[in-house]
């Protein structure tokens, strides 16, 4: 695999913008415009990408572990099946970018916007999305054990069957999302707005579902604790 310097990007970038299978590990690309540019296949791992504008490129099946990637703009880009372990992905913008299958472990999307962003069958475990705006995500199979929403604004969501045991949605707003068949179980659920959320054969057993607005929300077949048996009832939305 070819080894790249920050000089050789910024030719590719002026040229014929493709990156792809190359070595890009540890290199700092900070604050270069690179938009559209293809790193298909290439090891950027523990890479430096802040205060850059990436928009519309392609990190697909990329080594991305470790990288440093804040503040920057990657609108509508590309990160299907690439490894994001650990990164930072902090004060930047993710609108309508595609994680598909990536591997999302313990990456921190604090103050993020993921608006429209797509996370199927992703593996965000551990990951930390507080403060983020995460309208509209689709997150459909997607692993989400123990993630940190904090704050979060969800509004919309695809959450499908996805596996947020032991998550904290601590003042999260879901409302309008999909949580038909998710997987609830032991998460923090406190202070939360779920406004005519869809909850049908959800798992919320061992939850902690404290303040939480459920008004309108789709509670058909919603496995539970007995202590939501008085309130539940006040809330639900049939069809």
């Amino acid at each position: 695999m070819e080894k790249l310097s920050k000089k050789d990007v910024g030719a590719i970038a002026a040229s014929t913008g493709d990156a792809s299978n190359r070595d890009l590990s540890g290199v700092d690309l900070s604050g270069m415009e690179m938009i559209g540019l293809r790193f298909d296949g290439s090891n950027l791992k523990g890479a430096a990408l802040s205060s850059a504008n990436v928009s519309g490129s392609s990190f697909a099946n990329c080594d991305l572990s470790g990288c440093d990637l804040s503040s920057s703009n990657f609108t509508g880009a590309s990160f299907k099946k690439a490894i994001l372990e650990k990164a930072n992905l902090t004060f930047s913008t993710f609108v309508g970018a595609d994680f598909s299958e990536a591997n999302l472990k313990e990456a921190d999307f604090t103050n993020s916007k993921i608006s429209g962003a797509r996370f199927e069958k992703a593996d965000l475990s551990d990951a930390n999305l507080q403060m983020t705006d995460a309208g509209m995500i689709q997150c459909n199979g997607a692993l989400m054990k123990n993630i940190h929403a904090r704050g979060s604004s969800m509004i919309g969501a695809a959450l499908p069957g996805c596996d947020l045991r032991a998550s904290s949605l601590h003042g999260t707003d879901l409302s309008n999302a999909n949580l038909a068949f998710a997987d609830l179980r032991d998460a923090d659920i406190l202070d939360a707005t779920l406004t005519a959320a869809e909850l049908t054969n959800a798992d919320m057993r061992g939850a902690r579902v404290r303040r939480t607005d459920l008004t309108r929300a789709k509670l058909d077949g919603l496995k539970h604790d007995d202590d939501l048996n008085d309130l539940l009832p006040r809330y639900s939305r049939r069809q």
